[in-house]
């Protein structure tokens, strides 16, 4: 029986997040800045993922990892 709820979490938590990295797009961000000297403008994007993308991440991991380790954890030996 563990090994079962195991399986169907680590096969849950994989198809979560291929579902969650595909739903989430990065937010850009652009910086320009200008060099008073040379006046010379350059332009920065950054892209970030919100904060709930990452939350949803870290609780996909310890999902992940809970279910690796009942697929590898031995019954009571009686």
């Amino acid at each position: 029986m563990k090994r079962a709820i195991g399986i169907f979490l680590t096969l849950s938590s994989l198809l979560t997040y291929l579902n969650v990295d595909m739903l989430y797009d990065p937010l850009e961000n652009k910086i320009t800045t200008t060099d008073t000297n040379s006046g010379v403008t350059t332009a920065t994007v950054l892209y970030q993922y919100p904060l709930m993308y990452w939350v949803i991440c870290v609780i996909l991991i310890i999902t992940f990892i809970l279910g690796i380790y009942f697929i590898s954890s031995k019954g009571k030996a009686t």
